[in-house]
């Protein structure tokens, strides 16, 4: 017994795989960009303080309200390029960055990157915040 695949069945196979494939690789370049981009955002803005917080500022929060603005352009951006199903992670770790208390309403409190006795090394919160907000643009 003989199984016979028609031509025409094989040729429509071919170019599904083919448009799918285009597709899937332009969608990987879209993100690697904006992934470069977010990236090159991050660092620019936070770059005295992180990955080595080499001249970690007085007021921390005064730093950090001054740069939200354009983090916050960076991350809207960035945050359309990601997967559907990796954009509540995300937002969660931005979240995280820009709000100490947890709760929705509250936006730009930085009391997590202030040294207080509960929090003897606020650097270090910082660093694990703002990594993992780079998790997902990490490049591949």
């Amino acid at each position: 017994m003989e199984f016979i695949i028609p031509t025409w069945a094989l040729s429509l196979l071919v170019v599904f795989v083919t448009i799918f494939g285009a597709f899937a690789v332009q969608r990987f370049i879209a993100f690697r960009n904006a992934s470069v981009k977010f990236r090159a955002a991050i660092t620019a803005e936070l770059g005295n303080i992180y990955p080595t917080p080499s001249a970690w500022p007085k007021d921390i929060d005064a730093f950090l309200r001054a740069a939200f603005p354009k983090l916050q352009a960076s991350v809207a951006e960035f945050n359309e390029s990601l997967p559907k199903h990796k954009r509540a992670a995300f937002m969660e770790a931005w979240h995280a960055f820009h709000c100490s208390t947890g709760r929705k309403i509250d936006s730009q409190v930085y009391h997590h990157y202030m040294s207080f006795s509960s929090n003897p090394n606020p650097q270090a919160t910082f660093h694990a915040d703002v990594s993992r907000l780079l998790f997902l643009a990490r490049e591949m």
